[in-house]
């Protein structure tokens, strides 16, 4: 009898750790929802390297809307691919803009990424080129 009773408690324990890790982590659905935002993140940066690209093909000016060019064919997405709305992007003044989708998850904080505010929207600037000092490419040639 005392056996029947160990082996309940240790089944109820197991089932309780597991509702535990489950409510702890979020379970699967929250998993699907963070991968879909680094996704969407993901788009958003491959985004700003094609807005730097059309702007220094149109000499240094913000691009009035992302689209691909010749010198600037790159796969990128212009539109998120689980739900079809293409990504925004605004020019909010002659150096800044931003570039927003609709993520799932309220923001986090995660170095290295252009922090998103809670519209699903980051706001980035352009640095133009400048002129080139003469030079500027030159390397010191190795010597024995």
């Amino acid at each position: 009898m005392i056996k029947g009773w160990a082996t309940i408690a240790i089944a109820l324990l197991a089932a309780v750790a597991v509702v535990a890790g489950l409510a702890l982590t979020g379970g699967p659905g929250h998993a699907r929802k963070e991968r879909r935002d680094r996704e969407r993140e993901s788009d958003l940066a491959d985004l700003g390297r094609l807005v730097v690209c059309l702007a220094r093909e149109n000499g240094d000016r913000l691009p009035e809307a992302l689209e691909t060019t010749p010198p600037c064919d790159w796969q990128v997405r212009l539109a998120d691919p689980f739900t079809g709305v293409p990504y925004r992007y605004e020019v909010t003044g002659p150096r800044s803009y931003r570039l927003c989708a609709g993520f799932e998850l309220p923001p986090r904080r995660s170095p290295g990424l252009a922090e998103r505010d809670e519209t699903g929207c980051s706001a980035r600037s352009f640095i133009p080129a400048g002129p080139q000092r003469p030079g500027a490419g030159a390397t010191i040639p190795y010597r024995d």
